[in-house]
């Protein structure tokens, strides 16, 4: 986990996370670019494939 990178806006409205049961939602609450309430990372979802992918590739390129 790294907190010094920060995630591009145009990123951060794509990522799209699921629950167990299956379903995927994207984050609420983001308006130009910017989180503008943590409430909609609460709760039990993990990232899809393709968003740990994206968010992966940029920690990569940071180092």
């Amino acid at each position: 986990m790294r907190f010094d990178i920060q995630v591009p806006g145009d990123l951060l409205s794509t990522l799209t996370w699921r629950n167990r049961r299956g379903r995927t939602r994207g984050l609420k609450y983001v308006a130009d670019g910017r989180l503008e309430r943590s409430v909609s990372l609460q709760g039990f979802y993990r990232l899809t494939p393709e968003s740990a992918d994206e968010l992966a590739a940029l920690v990569t390129n940071a180092s």
